[in-house]
């Protein structure tokens, strides 16, 4: 999976900020492999049609996904 909080260089700007990747140890990969929307070959959510795993308390209606995307654009 291709994770949307690593950075070209292999480091983690998520929950993890400045460590290597976890991957199956972190939250992030293991909530959207648990997804039946999320496309295993990479960080892609085939319900809203987006890179990155809007998280599982933003994906019950569009309007909640919108709201969740804003703030994160703005955080």
């Amino acid at each position: 999976m291709i994770c949307r909080f690593l950075s070209s260089e292999g480091i983690c700007t998520g929950d993890y900020e400045g460590y290597a990747c976890i991957s199956s140890r972190c939250s992030h990969w293991r909530e959207a492999h648990s997804c039946e929307h999320h496309d295993r070959t990479g960080d892609y959510c085939n319900k809203y049609a987006r890179f990155g795993c809007v998280g599982k308390d933003s994906c019950h209606t569009l309007s909640e996904y919108l709201q969740a995307a804003a703030e994160a654009e703005t955080a």
